[in-house]
């Protein structure tokens, strides 16, 4: 699938070019209920720019699972889309990620930690 629409981060989609190349975000849950907190290990399926904040929209199937959810990345005060040392606009889509997500003061899911696994010790 293509992944080019913005010059500047061209893994970040817009809605219209995601759903241009094939990629189905309606299909990711974001409801509260449906987004399971702790650690995880998820697949980036794609990301896409966030329609009313700024913030980055990522597409993920949690690997034990399946399940397709949605987390969001919001701009830092660095004017990044960093979490823990992480520049969400540089990820590949297909890549494993290890997500940390809590719950907020409304009871809302929070992506609070994400990162690459770490590799397994050579022996």
């Amino acid at each position: 699938m293509t992944t080019t629409t913005n010059e500047q981060n061209p893994n970040v989609l817009s809605f219209q070019s995601a759903l241009n190349a094939g990629y189905q975000p309606r299909e990711y849950t974001y409801e509260k209920d449906d987004i399971p907190t702790g650690e995880y290990h998820v697949i980036l399926d794609f990301m896409i720019w966030a329609k009313k904040l700024p913030a980055i929209d990522l597409y993920c199937s949690i690997k034990q699972t399946g399940q397709k959810i949605r987390l969001t990345v919001f701009l830092d005060k660095e004017r990044s889309y960093k979490l823990h040392q992480t520049n969400v606009a540089e990820l590949s889509f297909g890549v494993t990620l290890v997500v940390q997500v809590d719950r907020n003061t409304n009871d809302n899911p929070t992506l609070n930690k994400i990162s690459r696994p770490k590799a397994a010790p050579k022996i």
